[in-house]
């Protein structure tokens, strides 16, 4: 499979879970400037992050950690997570288990691109994804 596009600036689809078999997706993150999503939870999903490039302070539950390159950390389902880049260009591997997101982050894509901010267009989302902020 070729990586496709999702249409989102900074994030690509590495391995769709139409090709796991809905087991799990892999997408690439790439942030250019210091940002990160407001803390949420997946119910139904666990996620790994894997630094590539940059440096993340990535919030798990109550703890807060700071990665590097070549520094990874699971979330599991249930637990309340977000992160911060720490550099001006960050780049991370996701993935998620069992896949089910790809259409989130290609809708959270859209309504940011339309002016919403990230929370915005995340509350917008949390009915038909899994995928709920928290404070």
């Amino acid at each position: 499979m070729h990586a496709q596009s999702m249409g989102r600036p900074g994030w690509t689809l590495l391995i769709s879970g139409q090709l796991t078999g809905g087991a799990f997706e892999m997408f690439e993150e790439v942030r250019d400037t210091p940002s990160g999503p407001p803390p949420h939870v997946h119910r139904e999903r666990d996620e790994a992050f894997h630094v590539l490039e940059g440096r993340y302070a990535f919030v798990r539950g109550k703890d807060i950690a700071e990665l590097a390159p070549g520094d990874s950390i699971f979330v599991p389902r249930g637990t309340r997570h977000g992160f911060k880049t720490l550099d001006a260009r960050s780049r991370t591997l996701i993935i998620v288990a069992p896949a089910g997101l790809e259409a989130f982050f290609r809708e959270m894509g859209v309504r940011i691109g339309s002016g919403m901010s990230a929370l915005e267009a995340m509350t917008s989302l949390a009915s038909t994804y899994d995928s709920h902020p928290t404070d």
